[in-house]
C-alpha cells in the first residue's frame, strides 16, 4: 500500500509539473491520452482489405474512423471542409452557430462538462465551448477521436478562444476508437474518475453517425454505455426532405462535384497501400434506404483490364481483380422522422432540436441539417437537471 500512495505521488508531481510548464509557454503543448494499439488498428484495416471481390462496393472496404487516420487524410479533409464546391461541410460549419444557439436558450449556474465523440476540424465544438465556459469556467473538455492528427487539427479554433490559456488544463485529448464497445466502456470509467456524477453534454456532430455502417445501433450502444439521467446527447445529422432516386443522385452529386474531397476519400488508399491510385476510378453512389435515408456509397474501382496485387504496411497482399472494388466512404442524408422513430426504438428521445434548410433542388425538395438534443429513456420526465437548464425547449 505504501508503494502504491509512493506512485501516486511521483505520478501526482509529474502532471502538476507538466501543468506548470504548459501554463507558462506560448508554444502549442497539449497533453493526450493514447488508448490505441495502432497495429492492431492496421490489422484490422488490412482484414478490411482483404474481403472478396464485389462490383458494388459491399466488401472490401475502408471504414469509418480509418478514412481520417493519419496526416494525409487529416489534412486533405482540413481542405475539403472549406471547398466552396463540397457545400455538404462548408454550409454544416457556417450554418451551425444558428442551430447551436436557437437550442442554447438558458443557461445554469451547475458544473457542465463537455466530450465531443469525432471532433472534426474544431469549429463547432469552439462555438459549443464558448457558451458551456461562460457558464462553467471550471469544465472540462474531452475530445475524442481515433486519429491523433485529427485531434490536433481540431484544437486549433479551440486555441483561438479568448479563454484559452486558462482553459488548457481542463483539455484532456483522447485518441480512442469509440465505435467499439470495449474502448466506450474504457472511457466512461475515464469519465467517472475524472467529472464523478456531474452532468455531461456528450455530442456526435458533423453527420458522424451516417459515417457508420450501423449507424442507429452505434447511437443506441453508446447512449447505453455513457449516457446517465443527468447527460444529453448532441447530434447533428444530414438530412432529405423526399426519399426517391432523383434526391439520390443529387445526393451523391453534391460530393461528386469536389475535387478537394475525392482527394480527401482517396487519402487513406494512398496512405496505407502502394496502389497507384486513377482518380478516374472512383464513383459516386447515391440509392434510397426505403422509408429511412438517402445512402451515398463513394468506391473505388479497378477498371483496369489487369488484376492487381495492392501491398499494405504490414507487407500482407490483397488481390484486386478486374471490376473489384473497394468503399472508401459511406455517408447518409435521413428522413427526420424516421430518424427519431429508430431512436426511440433506441431508448433515445428528441428533447429539443434545431433545422436548417439549404437551397432547393425543386421546387420542395431540399436538403438541411438537423440538430437534436437527445435524451435517454431514463431520464423521463422528472426534475430539472443542469442540462434541462441549459438547453430547454424555447417557449417552455
Amino acid at each position: 500500500m505504501a508503494q502504491m500512495d509512493q506512485q501516486a505521488r511521483e505520478q501526482l508531481k509529474l502532471l502538476r509539473r507538466l501543468e506548470k510548464v504548459i501554463s507558462e509557454t506560448e508554444f502549442s503543448w497539449s497533453l493526450c491520452l493514447v488508448g490505441e494499439d495502432q497495429s492492431r488498428k492496421l490489422n484490422e484495416l488490412a482484414a478490411e482489405l482483404q474481403r472478396p471481390f464485389s462490383a458494388t462496393g459491399d466488401e472490401k472496404r475502408i471504414v469509418s474512423g480509418y478514412s481520417y487516420w493519419g496526416i494525409e487524410p487529416a489534412v486533405n479533409w482540413q481542405r475539403a471542409c472549406t471547398d466552396p464546391n463540397y457545400p455538404v461541410m462548408r454550409d454544416g460549419i457556417e450554418t451551425f452557430s444558428r442551430r447551436w444557439r436557437s437550442l442554447h436558450s438558458r443557461h445554469s449556474d451547475r458544473p457542465y462538462h463537455y466530450i465531443s465523440l469525432g471532433p472534426g476540424t474544431g469549429e463547432k465544438d469552439a462555438v459549443v465551448l464558448a457558451d458551456l465556459q461562460r457558464a462553467n469556467p471550471e469544465m472540462y473538455y474531452v475530445p475524442v477521436d481515433m486519429s491523433a492528427e485529427m485531434l490536433r487539427l481540431g484544437l486549433r479554433p479551440i486555441k483561438s478562444l479568448p479563454f484559452f490559456r486558462q482553459f488548457r488544463n481542463q483539455l484532456l485529448p483522447v485518441q480512442l476508437d469509440f465505435s467499439v464497445e470495449e474502448n466506450v466502456a474504457e472511457l466512461n470509467e475515464l469519465r467517472g474518475r475524472l467529472i464523478g456524477d456531474e452532468p455531461v453534454l456528450f455530442s456526435l456532430l458533423g453527420n458522424t453517425m451516417a459515417n457508420f455502417d450501423e449507424d442507429v445501433e452505434l447511437v443506441e450502444r453508446l447512449s447505453k454505455q455513457l449516457l446517465r439521467p443527468q447527460d444529453r446527447l448532441l447530434v447533428e445529422v444530414a438530412t432529405a426532405s423526399h426519399l426517391d432516386d432523383r434526391m439520390a443522385q443529387q445526393a451523391a452529386r453534391e460530393y461528386e462535384t469536389s475535387w478537394v474531397f475525392r482527394e480527401f476519400v482517396i487519402s487513406a488508399l494512398r496512405q496505407n497501400t502502394d496502389l497507384s491510385v486513377n482518380m478516374n476510378y472512383v464513383r459516386f453512389e447515391g440509392v434510397v434506404e426505403e422509408g429511412r435515408s438517402l445512402v451515398i456509397k463513394v468506391i473505388y474501382c479497378n477498371q483496369s483490364a489487369e488484376d492487381l496485387k495492392i501491398v499494405l504496411p504490414n507487407r500482407s497482399e490483397v488481390h484486386f481483380p478486374s471490376g473489384d472494388t473497394i468503399r472508401l466512404l459511406i455517408t447518409r442524408k435521413y428522413q427526420l422522422k424516421a430518424l427519431a422513430g429508430a431512436l426511440a426504438k433506441a431508448g433515445l428521445f428528441v428533447e429539443s432540436e434545431a433545422f436548417t434548410q439549404f437551397q432547393a433542388y425543386e421546387r420542395a425538395r431540399r436538403f438541411g441539417m438537423d440538430l437534436m438534443l437527445l435524451s435517454s429513456s431514463e431520464a423521463g420526465n422528472g426534475h430539472d437537471t443542469a442540462a434541462r437548464d441549459v438547453f430547454r425547449r424555447p417557449g417552455t
